[in-house]
Parts: structure tokens; sequence; C-alpha cells
């Protein structure tokens, strides 16, 4: 599947739609998704144009993987997931399980689901 730049993702990378955000580096935007399936529910999606994780992980530069997984270290200790558990989920395609969805935007991107510590 070709990357489309008509994705939301994209637009919000590039400033033309805003968002929440939570956290940011040099390679991947987080933010907070507007219809949370958790008390904590972000998506963490990289800068660059990959549609789903296996173009990402068999395109993306070691530094831009490093960056992004690194981003998803960050978010759980900011949203202080560590102590209730959380849960990590990122779709390819339409596949799914048991009524879940399957990807909707085309443009890689993980959800960080749990619950802070501080509730």
């Amino acid at each position: 599947m070709q990357y489309d730049k008509n994705n939301p993702f994209y637009k919000i990378i590039n400033k033309e739609i805003k968002t929440n955000i939570v956290s940011e580096g040099k390679h991947y935007l987080a933010f907070n998704d507007i219809t949370p399936k958790a008390p904590v529910h972000v998506l963490i999606i990289p800068k660059g144009n990959y549609v789903d994780y296996n173009d990402f992980a068999s395109n993306a530069s070691d530094e831009e993987i490093i960056d992004f997984n690194r981003g998803i270290a960050k978010i759980v200790k900011l949203m202080k997931l560590e102590a209730n558990g959380f849960k990590i989920l990122s779709n390819a395609g339409k596949f799914t399980l048991d009524g879940e969805k399957g990807q909707e935007v085309m443009h890689m991107h993980v959800h960080i689901l749990g619950k802070s510590s501080e509730e």
C-alpha cells in the first residue's frame, strides 16, 4: 500500500490539524486519542511517511526506530502507567479479532492505553 498524505496524522504532524500533544521527539509525535478507550489513551506516530508497523520496521532508519521506541517509554513514564500496567496496540490493515476495528488511519501509529497510578 502506498502512503497517502491526505490522512489526518500527516496533517497533525504538519500542524494543519491541531491536537493535544503529550510528547514530541525528533522522529515521533504523541497526542491524546480523540475517542479514548481507557483513562489514558495516547497515540504515538512516527513523523516519517509509513503506512503501518511493517512498513516502519522495514524501512525506517535505526535512528527513527530508536527514537520512536524511546518515545513510547517516555510516555509510559510521563503518564505514570508503570504501576498499573498498560497496553500497546498497533493495527496493520483491516484484520480484526473479536469485533475490534482494524487500522482506520493509514499512517503507522501505536495506541498506548492504561490507567495512571495517580487515579
